[in-house]
């Protein structure tokens, strides 16, 4: 289980360093932060996409649910708390207008603090040994989509511009989001086995 999340974790920071330490070079101490925000961002995404996934399917790759979603929980929280600190118009542009935040960036905010949410309820259901299938877990794939919206919401416009792409790499949203469609779409085809 920390293999996985090692990996995964380091594999989005290396691409997040390349694409923007060195692409957009970017530098300096909450530049360093912004970037490995974005890491605990994918990361945390991730692992909770994954977290949906049948039992089955986990224990095959001897990966536990519970393990799995409590993980993601605390890095979203990190990303969290790294996002309120380094909320400004400096790391956040397209959240701000004229130093205040504009109607998008308060979208984008209640979209990730409505996920978040959504996602605490399987996390009680789950520290209260609620069956698997009990109602409350369902509010997790509910936190994925408005997850996965709050994402295409911010990263949207930066999918059109391949052009302005650093090295040509796609933005860590479009990969994020087109990953967890991936990981929806193959529990859909293994359920419907």
């Amino acid at each position: 289980m920390k293999k996985l999340i090692l990996t995964l974790f380091l594999t989005f920071y290396g691409y997040a360093v390349i694409r923007y330490h060195i692409g957009k070079n970017l530098s300096g101490w909450m530049e360093f932060f912004f970037v490995l925000n974005k890491s605990f961002a994918w990361t945390a995404g991730t692992l909770l996409t994954l977290s949906v996934l049948p039992s089955y399917f986990l224990e095959k790759y001897k990966l536990k649910r519970r393990a799995i979603g409590t993980f993601a929980y605390t890095i979203a929280l990190i990303h969290i708390n790294s996002s309120i600190l380094l909320l400004s118009e400096k790391f956040y542009p397209k959240f701000y207008t004229h130093s205040h935040l504009n109607a998008a960036g308060w979208l984008y905010i209640s979209l990730g603090a409505l996920s978040i949410l959504l996602f605490t309820i399987p996390l009680i259901a789950s520290k209260l040994n609620f069956p698997e299938g009990h109602f409350m877990y369902r509010f997790g794939r509910y936190g994925i989509l408005l997850n996965l919206s709050h994402v295409t919401a911010i990263g949207f416009k930066g999918w059109l511009s391949y052009q302005d792409w650093p090295f040509y790499m796609p933005p860590i949203t479009l990969l994020f989001v087109l990953s967890g469609l991936l990981i929806l779409g193959f529990r859909y085809l293994i359920l419907r086995k």
